[in-house]
């Protein structure tokens, strides 16, 4: 009789600490939930903050410009095809030091402001105007922008006529020498 006591004793023991630990590790879980949304937290004012802008009003950064006319260059004369869009994420992760998912989320991003956006040329020549306007965008990164849209164009292949408007479009406004 002492022998199952002390059986039911150990067990009784075990299972109180497994639900300890169960119950640690959901306040983990918990824990790591509440540090997300914290990260996440700039992102959403900003979000907040935009929300009451449409269209290209929203920009306020020049990473987001910069994006806005690579998509813009990229589907220009049609769809954005996969290597135009492969070759947006690899500037966008290379240039602004972004993570796949960032990098994601501003190209998305940058194709919903787009949807209701006006003609090309005039959404180029906006952001360019945007950009030499900016304090902290200088002459060198002008002139690397106009690389990484170079870069965007000929993804495909040689780039179409549309795409080499934009390119001029953008070296006309910002001063850009070829």
């Amino acid at each position: 009789m002492h022998i199952i006591a002390g059986i039911i004793a150990i067990i009784s023991a075990i299972a109180i600490w497994q639900w300890r630990i169960q119950r640690t590790a959901q306040a983990a879980r918990e824990l790591e939930g509440v540090a997300r949304t914290a990260a996440n937290l700039p992102r959403r004012f900003a979000f907040k903050r935009k929300s009451g802008r449409r269209g290209l009003s929203l920009i306020d950064d020049p990473r987001e410009a910069a994006t806005l006319m690579m998509v813009e260059i990229a589907r220009a004369g049609g769809d954005i095809s996969v290597p135009s869009r492969e070759a947006i994420e690899d500037i966008v992760k290379a240039e602004f030091q972004l993570g796949d998912e960032d990098a994601h989320a501003l190209i998305s991003y940058a194709q919903w402001v787009l949807r209701d956006a006006p003609m090309a040329d005039a959404v180029v020549r906006r952001m360019s105007k945007f950009l030499i306007e900016t304090d902290t965008i200088g002459p060198k990164e002008i002139v690397d922008l106009d690389g990484m849209l170079v870069a965007v164009s000929e993804a495909d292949g040689l780039p179409n006529v549309d795409q080499l408007g934009l390119l001029q479009t953008f070296r006309n406004v910002t001063g850009v020498q070829t």
